[in-house]
């Protein structure tokens, strides 16, 4: 099995999940009684009260995947990086630079962009292209481990480490 990486995300997501999650089902719920025409709410548009219901509950899944399932993994020939339902994949002979710091909480993965048929180096500085890694900071060194073991022509550098 592949081991997950999950996003770190900070608590202002989390409320704005919630505070989401709230709108939504208090949408859902008022809109479906008025079509059920429960009490005094009666539905004066259905086919309105039904597209409501539809984007309150696409929103709901939205905010839930990119809060959730939002992670890193290694496969057999790319890194793949999931936003919700979108994924990047970066290939692992693209990989040149892997950054991490300690003190700063900052992890980097450089690698290589391919445009108009020439390859270009992010170590030259023309057309960087970096993924920030946004993962608990405990996993720093599995995580550039697990890009090693793919990508030998990787170059790790490990910055705000004190000599010992």
């Amino acid at each position: 099995m592949k081991k997950r990486y999950s996003f770190k995300q900070k608590a202002l997501i989390y409320v704005l999940f919630a505070i989401v999650t709230i709108i939504a089902l208090t949408c859902i719920t008022v809109n479906s009684l008025r079509l059920a025409q429960v009490g005094n709410l009666t539905s004066t548009n259905r086919p309105l009260d039904i597209f409501a219901i539809c984007i309150m509950a696409f929103a709901e899944v939205c905010m839930a995947s990119v809060t959730f399932a939002s992670c890193y993994i290694f496969g057999e020939k790319k890194l793949y990086c999931f936003l919700g339902v979108s994924c990047t994949g970066i290939p692992y002979k693209d990989v040149c630079l892997v950054r991490y710091s300690k003190d700063n909480r900052i992890f980097l993965v450089y690698y290589k962009v391919d445009k108009n048929g020439v390859v270009k180096d992010e170590m030259s500085g023309i057309q960087a292209r970096f993924v920030r890694v946004n993962v608990n900071e405990r996993y720093f060194e599995e995580i550039a481990k697990n890009i090693k073991k793919h990508a030998s022509q990787a170059v790790i550098e490990v910055l705000g480490e004190e000599e010992k």
